[in-house]
């Protein structure tokens, strides 16, 4: 029985980056890069859409079922789950005498009528 020689994966990474012409890392260099002549801030994180703007997000976890059947509704009424999630909690906060105050993404949907 014949011993294989050990396959440097490596070597196999360098031909491949030599063939596509690209470097999965960066070479390193002995000296860092000149520092630019005024210190930028850090780029803040913007949200993805406008309509989350000043808006956070409240996650709990659920039985798959659960989902399943706010996903279902939302398909049967043509309306987004949030719609319904936001008419859930302000039907939670007119039980406890709180305020109406949640809405949807979208602030013109003609569901969220306060019923007091």
């Amino acid at each position: 029985m014949s011993k294989k020689n050990p396959v440097n994966f490596m070597d196999g990474f360098r031909s491949m980056e030599e063939q596509n012409a690209t470097r999965r890392h960066p070479p390193k260099t002995a000296t860092p890069p000149a520092p630019s002549v005024q210190a930028q801030p850090p780029a803040v994180a913007k949200p993805r859409t406008q309509s989350r703007y000043g808006k956070v997000a409240i996650t709990h976890f659920v039985d798959p079922a659960v989902r399943k059947q706010l996903a279902q509704l939302a398909l049967d009424y043509d309306r987004s789950q949030g719609e319904f999630a936001a008419e859930a909690l302000n039907l939670l906060f007119e039980k406890y005498g709180k305020p109406p105050i949640a809405a949807p993404m979208n602030e013109d949907s003609p569901i969220l009528q306060s019923t007091v």
